[in-house]
C-alpha cells in the first residue's frame, strides 16, 4: 500500500512539473517602468507599494505584501492588490500572488495576476532597491 502511494505523489509530482515547464513566457507581453512609493517591514517581512503608468490601465498602484522564507534565506513569498485608473476614468483592479527571491539589491518577483477586465497574466517584476525602481513584465494567458 505505502509503494502505491509513493507512485502516485510521483506522477503528481512530474505531471505538475511539466505543466510548470510547459509554460513559455515568449508570446504577447507587455511592460511598464514605475517607482517605489513606500516599503514598510516588519518581523517576518514587510509590504512595497509602488506607482507605474500601465498604457491602458492607466496610472496603477501595486502592493506586495512580502513574507519571508524562514528556511531559506533572501526568498519567500508575496500576495498583493493592484488598480490602475486610466484617463477615461475606467477602474480595474487585481489580485496577485507569487514567490520572490532576493539577488543583492534586486529582488525579482513572480506572479500570477488576475484582473478585473477578465484578464490572467503570469508577470515578472524586478525591484531594485537601491534606485527605487520598478521593472515588470506581463504575459497574458
Amino acid at each position: 500500500m505505502n509503494f502505491i502511494k509513493w507512485i502516485t505523489v510521483l506522477l503528481t509530482l512530474i505531471f505538475i512539473s511539466t505543466s510548470v515547464l510547459a509554460h513559455d513566457p515568449k508570446g504577447e507581453s507587455f511592460t511598464l517602468s514605475g517607482k517605489i512609493s513606500s516599503i514598510e517591514l516588519s518581523d517576518k517581512g514587510g509590504v512595497i507599494n509602488v506607482s507605474a503608468e500601465a498604457g491602458r490601465y492607466g496610472k496603477v498602484f501595486l502592493t506586495y505584501n512580502v513574507t519571508l522564507n524562514p528556511a531559506v534565506p533572501n526568498q519567500g513569498s508575496f500576495h498583493g492588490r493592484g488598480v490602475g485608473i486610466n484617463d477615461e476614468g475606467v477602474r480595474e483592479s487585481g489580485s496577485r500572488q507569487g514567490v520572490f527571491r532576493r539577488e543583492g539589491t534586486i529582488m525579482k518577483f513572480y506572479s500570477l495576476d488576475e484582473v478585473s477586465d477578465g484578464i490572467i497574466n503570469y508577470c515578472e517584476t524586478i525591484i531594485d532597491l537601491r534606485n527605487e525602481t520598478v521593472e515588470m513584465t506581463f504575459y497574458p494567458f
